[in-house]
């Protein structure tokens, strides 16, 4: 069972996602979701950025319906994406579910191409995403495992 705030993060979650405002999610809600955040920076849609966190998110939409065992060309309910979170949770597989679209947008927030992203840049895709600036820092805090205040790009590999 999962708790009230986790399952409101995830309906927060779902609500970002779902891009049309139909109700469900599909592989193109993820997609379209990769593309809203890269032209919130201004990142060239087809740069090896912008193609990074489109595949990253792809790789999380098929992990999450494969959990919800619905099959990749379909698409998932509320319901259904928060049970699929829940279960990667409580299976140790979040990380395998959501590496590469976090790595991909660690990437992007590294504005300056240094290999470092500072807790302002973060915040900016962070806000382009949908969240408040006290939720970017509440994910930078959890990122930021050595606490210097930046996270190296590198630390953060795709697969």
């Amino acid at each position: 069972m999962i708790t009230d705030p986790v399952r409101a993060e995830y309906e927060h979650r779902f609500a970002m996602y779902d891009t049309d405002g139909d109700g469900y999610l599909t592989a193109q809600d993820f997609t379209d979701r990769a593309r809203v955040l890269t032209d919130a920076v201004g990142e060239p849609a087809d740069s090896p950025k912008a193609r990074a966190l489109g595949a990253g998110m792809r790789h999380t939409f098929e992990q999450l319906a494969a959990l919800a065992q619905v099959d990749a060309a379909g698409r998932l309910n509320r319901e259904q994406f928060v049970a699929a979170f829940a279960r990667a949770g409580t299976s140790g597989t979040l990380g395998q579910v959501v590496g590469p679209s976090i790595a991909a947008t660690v990437a992007l927030a590294d504005s300056d191409g240094d290999g470092v992203v500072s807790r302002e840049d973060f915040t900016v895709v962070h806000r382009a995403a949908g969240y408040s600036d006290t939720q970017a820092a509440e994910a930078f805090r959890a990122l930021d495992q050595d606490g210097d205040g930046r996270l190296l790009v590198e630390a953060w590999p795709a697969e």
